[in-house]
This record gives C-alpha cells, structure tokens and sequence, in this order.
C-alpha cells in the first residue's frame, strides 16, 4: 500500500468524484440514484458519515454510512477498480466501524447487490453475516442481499 494513502472526512467538493464512483462502480446498470447533489446531501446530515481515501489528489475510495440508534448503516462504500484488493475497503470499512463503537453502537448492516460475489465475499471475510434477501431492491432490477456484524466479535482474518 503506497504511504500516500490518507484517509479523512469527505468534503463537500468530493460529492461530484464520489457520486461518480458510485455510478461506475456501484450502480452499472441501475439508473443513478446516488447523484452529486444527493451525495452532498448525505453529508450535510449531521448521523451520516462519509470518510474518503485519498492518494495524493487522486480520490480512490470512499465509505458513506448512517448512524442510528441501534446499528449503522452503510450506505456505500467504493475503491477505484485499479486499486481494489489492496487493503483500502478494508480501512475504509473499520474507520465506519471504529466511529460506530466510539458512538456506543455495535452492530452494522448493509445491502449488497445479490450478484456481487467479490462483494459478498469481501464482507464475508471481515466477519459479515448475511441475514436476509430483499427482492428487487435495486430498483426493481435487482436483488440485494442484507448483512450484518456484531462489532463485538471480532472478525477472523
């Protein structure tokens, strides 16, 4: 992992890279529902986060979760296709999961798009359960699959 990878809190002016990422990575073949202006809005809220992955100027990924009462949410979460499988989702996905034991919740949960098998697996290995299908979630288009941790047990490597 190169040392000029920095994660940090998005700013506003990140809400164009990161929709766009959404749209590449996340949301092919779905019309585009996490646009630039809901993506800022996301951030305005004060129980949301969106931390970014940042190397150099280059955004290369990115976490956006909600944080309720008894979970957290995780909205989105996307590494550029050139950098996957070096480690960023991973830190990006415990900076979500540090924050939430900080604010006292200890369970996340997650959709993942049913035919995303690289995804499921990825979760899988941090210690995700998956609980549930949700059919035709993704727009009508597309099931999801929902996933949950308890962030009390810690995940096998």
């Amino acid at each position: 992992m190169p040392d000029s990878l920095v994660l940090g809190p998005a700013k506003i002016g990140d809400a164009p890279a990161i929709a766009n990422m959404s749209r590449l990575l996340i949301e092919p073949g779905l019309p585009w529902r996490w646009t630039p202006r809901r993506v800022a809005a996301h951030m305005k809220e004060r129980e949301n986060l969106v931390v970014v992955a940042r190397d150099g100027r280059s955004l290369v990924g990115f976490a956006m979760a909600q944080f309720g009462t008894d979970a957290v949410h995780l909205t989105l979460i996307g590494v550029a296709a050139d950098r996957r499988r070096s480690g960023i989702g991973r830190q990006l996905l415990a900076w979500v999961e540090d924050s939430a034991m900080v604010a006292g919740i200890f369970r996340m949960n997650l959709e993942v798009r049913a035919g995303n098998r690289e995804a499921r697996s990825f979760y899988s290995r941090l210690g995700y359960k998956e609980n549930g299908r949700v059919t035709g979630y993704y727009s009508g288009i597309e099931d999801a699959i929902r996933l949950t941790r308890d962030l009390r047990v810690t995940a096998s490597s």
